[in-house]
């Protein structure tokens, strides 16, 4: 299971890449659609235990750490970067949005578990709403706030 739990996080490039106004709508729906059933049977076959969702998000966080040792030196700074990137952008707003489950407790033990293991490198979760609210209308650094050209993906 550790393995499929992985993969929502380290096979970031091709979710990164779509992490755009207009991707990212669609490219969480399909990460949810893959991602959401592995996590919640995980986190449902904790019961809700908080010693066993610690446990989990520390099998978790090993695997990724493992996953960065085997990397060159000189890439592991990136890999690690992008995998937070993962952790901000993808994984926590879909376990945020499991509203039903342990979901989001787990999103935020998972969070508080990466910042005890790299304070320096400790990041914050949001919903998805959010996130894709965020999105900037620019075009060449010109801001087209409220400026709908395209009502259906402006957003």
């Amino acid at each position: 299971m550790s393995a499929e739990l992985l993969a929502a996080i380290q096979t970031g490039r091709t979710w990164l890449d779509r992490f755009t106004r207009r991707e990212y709508p669609k490219a969480f729906r399909e990460y949810t659609e893959r991602f959401a059933p592995v996590y919640g049977e995980a986190v449902q076959k904790t019961g809700g235990d908080e010693a066993a969702l610690q446990a989990l998000a520390e099998e978790i966080l090993d695997g990724l750490a493992d996953g960065w040792k085997r990397q060159r030196v000189w890439n592991r700074a990136a890999v690690k970067v992008n995998e937070k990137q993962m952790m901000v952008d993808y994984l926590s707003p879909m376990l945020l949005g499991m509203e039903d489950t342990d979901c989001p407790r787990f999103a935020e033990l998972l969070r508080d578990r990466w910042a005890a293991r790299w304070p320096k490198d400790a990041y914050s979760i949001v919903p998805y709403a959010r996130i894709a609210g965020g999105f900037r209308n620019s075009i060449l650094g010109i801001d087209f706030a409220n400026k709908h050209l395209d009502t259906e993906n402006d957003r």
